[in-house]
């Protein structure tokens, strides 16, 4: 071989070595992904705070101490971030309360994030449901920051303050992206984690790097403290969240119970159109970057102690190949789902053995009720009986809050016991149990209600079990019957005095306004005058109408409402929409509706919360009729997400 082809040889060679070198260690980033790099002021903050211990409403706060540096996992994200190839942005505090300014990004990273508010969590929760993507690298935004404590001599109550007495795991709100529960904190020792299963992460970061597995040790017990990881379990075989890590071998764990063989260690998730990949553990202290890149690190702690910058912490190995794997997360992360995965949120409630009869002095009423999840995200709320007189006064009531309701989970079976004063009128009284979904001691919507009589006669010698009586225009087998009887429940609609319900009767635009404002439970006192030419104070359902005009629900057109003009089904879309807070886009796939349609994005948002489905024609400018309305105001009912 003469020197000038030795040369040729050489140079192919030596590219042929590079490529494989970059496709085994550097996967190659999707051209133009956009990453939001999100750590909370507070959190970088709250790292470097210090506090004593002492008790707080009888119970004792353990002493907080310094912990390690935030911003330098902010610093190593970022590098991270960029040396795979990504544009990377921080994210400011105000930033994260609003997804429409997270909508920019295509990926959300958190590398350690503890400090977040109710609000904030929201946003990343409806920015994952309308189609972005997260990596959660451990500790996600698990304190709400509204307690915060500023003071130096204030107790660190962050760690009491989970709101799990009123959720079902510590991340509050942002919980339902998950698709299961919090399981525990666990101290683990002298550990392995290995990938798992076939989901397109795994098989590409395989690929990539050429081989059949990917192993992660942590061999730091002994030497060091045992390492925090946190641990979830899906709900169910029915989530979309799938085990990508789990922890192979474990040689010390504080919790054994929580941590048995094939734990999982990392899981991808898809939440509505969008997608997300949750790490239990410190994934960012296995991984290496050039810390030359930055000049901003904190050298040292308040305490003094060096704070490790751009290396791996020792006794942690894998990191290269983890840095694949974390690169894949990303661009499987950056793409949003096809179709949208519905997002379920039907909770029933039931009463049984329910009694009635007269005492000496008083009527007692009593029975159990109970609340079912038979959607597919956890639910919170108060279960509430109310009593109601023939006027439709509330004469006895009592609530329960439901700390977490998991799919396909029951609440505790309640009993309860009302009581009536002897000298009540005769007459059916309504007994009614509702779901309000929403925070404890806080307002939220009723999105259930089941109904039963109690009817009182015979001169107050006795009280008998009555079925709700049904519309006699409603069949057993009317298709909209169970969202008619629910509204009727939740005191939404009433029917006429002849006791129909008129299903297929044009719903008119002020009945729509009424039954709104009736579902949401809307005060119609003190409203501002919409300054309309055909609906004046004083007038039948101008209270309803100021009202909706005011929530911002209607609008009116040149001056006019027009309440007798019957609503349609485009307008329908609209005040759904705005009524009840819906959000999110799916594609709409209806052969009368086009692009230009101005009624296309709400009708849009109706398909992504299930209140329609796409199918045909969604014949936009024809009369919604009762029944119609009644079961889209219930669908839109059981779609709110109070946060």
């Amino acid at each position: 071989m003469n020197k000038g082809l030795r040369h040729v040889v050489f140079v192919w060679l030596a590219v042929l070595i590079y490529m494989g070198f970059w496709q085994a260690g550097h996967v190659h980033a999707e051209e133009n992904v956009r990453v939001g790099l999100v750590v909370s002021q507070l959190s970088e903050s709250y790292a470097f705070i210090e506090r004593a211990g002492g008790y707080s409403n009888g119970t004792y706060i353990q002493p907080k101490l310094i912990g390690s540096s935030i911003k330098n996992k902010r610093i190593k994200a970022q590098l991270l971030l960029e040396e795979l190839g990504y544009q990377v942005e921080r994210v400011r505090d105000a930033q994260l309360s609003d997804p429409k300014q997270l909508a920019k990004f295509d990926v959300l990273f958190f590398p350690n994030t503890v400090m977040m508010s109710r609000q904030q969590r929201q946003a990343v929760k409806e920015y994952i449901k309308n189609g972005g993507g997260a990596i959660f690298a451990f500790a996600m935004a698990r304190n709400d920051s509204a307690r915060y404590p500023y003071k130096e001599t204030d107790l660190d109550v962050t760690p009491v303050i989970y709101e799990t007495k009123t959720w079902i795991w510590e991340w509050d709100n942002l919980s339902e992206v998950f698709q299961s529960a919090f399981v525990n904190d666990v101290a683990l020792g002298n550990f392995t984690i290995k990938a798992a299963g076939s989901h397109p992460i795994v098989t590409n970061t395989l690929k990539r790097l050429g081989k059949t597995s990917l192993l992660l040790e942590n061999r730091r017990f002994g030497k060091y403290q045992p390492t925090w990881v946190e641990i979830i379990k899906p709900y169910s075989n029915n989530s979309y969240a799938t085990p990508i890590l789990q922890y192979e071998t474990i040689g010390y764990s504080s919790v054994p119970e929580h941590t048995p063989p094939k734990t999982g260690a990392a899981y991808a998730i898809e939440y509505g159109k969008g997608k997300a990949v949750w790490f239990g553990f410190q994934l960012l202290d296995y991984i290496t970057v050039d810390e030359r890149l930055s000049h901003e690190w904190e050298e040292k702690n308040p305490a003094g102690r060096l704070e490790v910058k751009g290396k791996a912490w020792d006794d942690l190995n894998g990191g290269e190949d983890l840095k694949t794997l974390v690169n894949e997360s990303v661009r499987w992360a950056a793409q949003p789902l096809a179709v949208s995965h519905p997002i379920d949120r039907k909770v029933a409630m039931t009463l049984t053995d329910v009694r009635a009869y007269p005492r000496q002095s008083d009527y007692v009423v009593y029975g159990t009720m109970k609340a079912k999840n038979n959607g597919n995200v956890i639910s919170r709320g108060t279960m509430r009986i109310e009593l109601t007189d023939p006027s439709g006064k509330v004469k006895a009531s009592y609530e329960k809050y439901v700390v977490g309701l998991v799919p396909k989970g029951d609440s505790y079976p309640e009993k309860f016991a009302l009581t009536l004063p002897k000298n009540i009128p005769v007459g059916n009284y309504k007994l009614t149990a509702f779901y309000r979904a929403g925070r404890n001691a806080q307002s939220g919507v009723k999105t259930v209600g089941y109904t039963t009589m109690i009817s009182i006669k015979d001169h107050k010698k006795s009280a008998s079990i009555l079925p709700m009586a049904p519309f006699k225009d409603v069949p057993t087998r009317y298709w909209a019957k169970a969202d008619i009887e629910n509204l009727v429940s939740l005191g939404g609609i009433t029917g006429y005095k002849d006791g129909t319900f008129k299903p297929e009767a044009p719903v008119s635009r002020l009945q729509a306004a009424a039954m709104i404002v009736r579902s949401l439970g809307l005060s119609t006192k003190n409203r501002p005058n919409p300054q309309l030419q055909d609906v004046k104070p004083g007038q039948y359902g101008y209270e309803i109408i100021a009202t909706v005009i005011d929530e911002g629900i209607f609008s009116g057109s040149n001056g006019r409402f027009h309440p007798e003009a019957p609503l349609t089904r485009e307008q329908m879309a609209k005040i759904l929409v705005n009524a009840y807070h819906l959000t999110g886009e799916d594609d709409v796939r209806f052969q009368d509706i086009d692009s230009t349609q101005w009624s296309r994005p709400y009708i849009a948002t109706l398909l992504a919360n299930q209140v329609t489905k796409a199918s045909g024609l969604f014949r936009p400018y024809e009369r919604t009729t009762r029944a119609q309305f009644a079961a889209f105001v219930n669908r839109s009912l059981q779609a709110v997400d109070k946060g």
